[in-house]
């Protein structure tokens, strides 16, 4: 019988056999079956104020609440959900409650109190653990239709949106805000429109276009990848060309990053007709997006740079651009840990300005300054039990979970604060999905076998 969370498919036990794992409270047991509407709730919890408040303190407050109905629901499965996994799943609890503890430890030792300490790591914790959850809700195959209809409606209204507003120059129009001193205006109008849209209902909040790239290249990626797999379509092949595009236009280093890490995982055995295929389409797409810069400066020429100054920004110059000052930043944060650095200094130190940053810009720096090397070291047991499931059900014909992992930590390698904190941003959750997909998947074999048989 399958053991593992989330709602599933009722299978009927013998009648000599006792279903393991069962939930005596009646909300879920191991073998799936809600028996209560709370998994609505929660869910409702978790996507309600997403959609209508902006707010990004009062998104964590709904959150959490969230996860903890999750964890409510799921409170006598987890164990099973673990065991099933085998050893990635115990080493990565092991990271989990490690990291916690330095950071919760580093914070008592440098003054906070020990009680807002406490608060601060189960919050983390307990949304981790509520996120497995949701996931495997999701996991089921009623909902793989939805929800990847409503992933690709999103992701065509976010390029529609930005494309609109880098052609038809809003820029005119509106104020570019406080990271215009980051990114010259070519630049910035990709987002905007989309960040105006998005902010009376509290979606997708892009600060600067590092946001809308990491988008993109993960869409990007992850259509690849259905591709390579045997996925029909050239609307498909359509849309990764104007995803390309996209990336191109943000001139995002760490969008480029994602490509060059995932697409070896996409392109390896799978073929030199694909291949082929795949690498002139990037190119093809790259040549389009030097086409609309060339259309771009020729409607609006650039007010602060000479258009082939904005052209060498997206091309010769994007390697060229250094560590935008964060090696200086990262010396000083080293310095600033000087009496701290096995233990760090607590989540609430993690996402602070430092130096003339505003953040550690990096989840693996901002891991050090919370929880100290010991917290590193646990991150890295935990990302490192990601990995080995992934390549386990790469073994198995299984192959997107491994490109989705590879993508979104390339792509968070140098952004936002430490993920073991719960936060109202993108970082957290794309994180913890995709570490923790490979892990659930590995817990669930019948799940691995029909998503290799269909394709997906």
């Amino acid at each position: 019988m399958p053991c593992h969370l989330g709602l599933t498919l009722k299978m009927t036990p013998k009648m000599s056999e006792k279903p393991p794992c069962e939930n005596s409270a009646a909300t879920t047991s191991c073998d799936g079956v809600a028996k209560r509407p709370l998994p609505w709730l929660a869910a409702l919890l978790l996507l309600v104020p997403q959609l209508l408040f902006s707010s990004q303190e009062y998104r964590l407050c709904c959150w959490l609440v969230a996860c903890l109905a999750a964890v409510y629901l799921s409170r006598r499965s987890l164990g099973c959900q673990l065991q099933k996994s085998g050893w990635p799943g115990r080493v990565f609890l092991a990271g989990l409650l490690i990291a916690h503890s330095a950071s919760w430890l580093g914070g008592v030792l440098h003054g906070e109190l020990w009680w807002l300490a406490t608060i601060r790591a189960l919050a983390g914790f307990t949304a981790v653990v509520g996120l497995l959850v949701f996931i495997n809700l999701l996991l089921e195959p009623r909902w793989v239709h939805s929800l990847k209809k409503t992933v690709v409606a999103l992701l065509v209204m976010l390029l529609a949106g930005s494309f609109a507003g880098y052609f038809f120059c809003f820029e005119r129009f509106v104020s570019m805000g406080e990271f215009v001193k980051y990114f010259n205006e070519t630049r910035m109008m990709l987002i905007w429109p989309t960040r105006m849209l998005a902010m009376p209902i509290g979606q997708i909040f892009w600060e600067h276009t590092n946001y809308a790239a990491f988008y993109f290249a993960l869409a990007l990626l992850m259509i690849l990848e259905y591709l390579a797999n045997g996925g029909k379509g050239r609307s498909w092949w359509w849309f990764c060309g104007l995803l390309t595009i996209g990336v191109f236009l943000t001139a995002s280093r760490g969008g480029w990053l994602m490509v060059a890490t995932a697409l070896p995982f996409i392109l390896v055995r799978r073929g030199i007709p694909f291949s082929l295929k795949t690498i002139g389409l990037l190119g093809a797409a790259i040549g389009c997006g030097f086409v609309c810069l060339k259309i771009k400066v020729a409607v609006s020429p650039p007010s602060a740079l000479q258009s082939a100054e904005l052209i060498a920004t997206h091309g010769s110059a994007l390697v060229e651009r250094g560590s935008s000052g964060r090696i200086g930043g990262y010396i000083a944060l080293w310095h600033e840990l000087e009496q701290s650095r096995l233990l760090g200094q607590g989540l609430a130190a993690s996402g602070k300005k430092m130096g003339e940053h505003e953040h550690e810009h990096s989840i693996f720096l901002a891991t050090v300054r919370g929880g100290g090397l010991i917290s590193l070291a646990a991150h890295f047991m935990v990302v490192g039990s990601a990995f080995w499931a992934a390549f386990a059900l790469l073994r198995r014909g299984l192959r997107w979970p491994a490109v989705l992992l590879a993508t979104v930590l390339s792509g968070l390698l140098f952004d936002r604060s430490t993920v073991f904190s719960i936060t109202g941003n993108y970082e957290f959750i794309a994180h913890w999905v995709a570490v923790l997909l490979p892990l659930i998947l590995l817990s669930r074999p019948e799940s691995v076998q029909g998503t290799t048989a269909s394709g997906a």
